[in-house]
């Protein structure tokens, strides 16, 4: 928006975000997803939701598990989606087999997006990992937000634009395995962190970015133009 604005001098900018249906993922039943998966109860669930592409470096994860399993043993990552590039998900499997992380980690095919079982998985997660090495904007931020979960994302593209490092959500590198593996393990040694965390993203998912909200604004600005 800033940089539009300098473009434009005088003339009004408006920023118009993609928006988050929270009331849709305010509410899963965790434990139902984790039953149905195979996912032990008392594991900590880091969940990843997107295409299986490079794009979405699914891998720095998986790379990162070796080392916060030494540190704790009962870890899992589940990462929802499908494949799209099939090289890259048969590398994934490769990892995974050639790790031993097979009873750590679950690939699943992707779920609808107005899908039950996709809030579901929301839900039965504690922590919500996004370690892509480009997002436009991070929509999927926005839904883990709304369900209550602390972020830790990939500090690229569109997502500083709304996101907030130790407020709203806690940013890697996406070059860097390691320092999701650190962002991670921070939120699990320490509750208050990941809870204040977690409760500020869910405010702004529905203060800020609830699709409601959005098209007030959108509406707002049309009676504006309106009248001028």
């Amino acid at each position: 928006q800033q940089a539009v604005q300098a473009r434009y001098p005088g003339k009004r900018v408006e920023w118009l975000p993609n928006g988050v249906d929270a009331d849709h993922f305010s509410v899963g039943d965790g434990r139902a997803f984790r039953e149905k998966n195979g996912i032990p109860l008392k594991s900590k669930m880091i969940l990843n939701v997107g295409r299986i592409d490079p794009q979405k470096n699914q891998l720095a994860l998986l790379e990162s598990m070796p080392g916060l399993l030494r540190r704790n043993s009962d870890i899992h990552l589940v990462l929802v989606g499908p494949v799209t590039v099939e090289s890259y998900g048969m590398e994934l499997l490769d990892k995974i087999n050639a790790a031993s992380l097979y009873n750590n980690v679950t690939v699943l095919p992707g779920l609808p997006g107005g899908s039950e079982e996709l809030v579901d998985a929301f839900h039965a997660a504690d922590i919500f990992c996004l370690p892509s090495r480009h997002e436009p904007f991070g929509i999927v931020v926005l839904e883990a937000w709304a369900a209550g979960l602390p972020v830790v994302a990939a500090r690229v593209g569109g997502i500083p634009s709304f996101t907030r490092d130790g407020e709203d959500v806690l940013h890697a590198d996406a070059g860097d395995p390691e320092s999701f593996g650190l962002a991670i393990e921070r939120l699990l040694r320490n509750g208050d962190l990941a809870s204040e965390i977690a409760a500020n993203g869910r405010r702004k998912a529905r203060t800020q970015f609830d699709w409601n909200i959005i098209t007030d604004r959108l509406e707002s600005i049309y009676r504006d133009l309106l009248r001028a």
